[in-house]
């Protein structure tokens, strides 16, 4: 589980991060589920679970165990979850496709107990489209179709209390724009100052400016951010 060390003042980040978690706590027993893991969808450059964690209560050891496999974007609940809007259960290991492969892991047997026997995945979105996981486990499940709308539910309001407290980048212009979809299509910076009357320079600084208010490091990034969140 991640910790917010008490000698140093809280950034708003640990806030939003410790109210998440503390809904979580919360939620879980009306619902008989012991174990929970919420973080980002991963993604092609951003693959493992660490990375992509924002608060869990997972035994420590567990989740760096489960890191050091690499088996995390192997992740067979992962997958159904890029095909479905639908949550994903399963009652075999938590993520991994290992055991139907063949495959050995380091992680063989963990899971198999009242706590990780079962365990429910779902992919959920915030308003700024940015897109999570989350992973409950316990005995309560499966849930019957009348608490799964509402344990759902439930999901939704505390990501959008967390989201909600986002600092919010500016949106991105007409031009910023502009040059990420000539980038998306190929062009280099000489070429799209050509196709929109503009100095390199400029262009440059455009892909930067839009490089920043996508939170990410560099132009093959942006493009593909942008085209995640369908703004080009």
């Amino acid at each position: 589980m991640k910790s917010f060390p008490s000698n140093r003042i809280e950034s708003a980040v640990d806030r939003r991060l410790m109210a998440l978690d503390g809904a979580m706590h919360k939620l879980m027993p009306s619902y008989a589920l012991q174990f929970f893991m919420i973080g980002h969808f991963p993604e092609a450059d951003r693959s493992g679970l660490l990375e992509n964690l924002l608060v869990s209560n997972w035994p420590a050891d567990l989740l760096v165990r489960y890191e050091a496999t690499d088996m995390f974007r192997e992740s067979r609940i992962v997958a159904k979850l890029k095909e479905s809007i639908l949550p994903v259960c399963s009652d075999a290991l938590l993520f991994a496709r290992a055991r139907d492969a063949g495959v050995k892991s380091r992680l063989a047997g963990v899971f198999y107990d009242d706590g990780f026997g079962n365990t429910i995945g779902l992919s959920l979105h915030d308003a700024n489209r940015r897109q999570y996981l989350m992973l409950l486990s316990g005995p309560g499940l499966p849930l019957t179709e009348q608490a799964l709308p509402s344990l759902v539910f439930e999901l939704m309001k505390a990501l959008d209390d967390f989201a909600a407290g986002k600092d919010k980048k500016p949106p991105l212009s007409a031009r910023e724009l502009d040059c990420l979809r000539w980038s998306a299509a190929g062009k280099s910076s000489e070429e799209i100052a050509v196709i929109l009357d503009l100095s390199s320079h400029t262009v440059n600084s455009y892909m930067r400016s839009a490089i920043e208010k996508l939170d990410v490091v560099n132009r093959v990034q942006a493009v593909a951010t942008a085209c995640r969140l369908r703004l080009i």
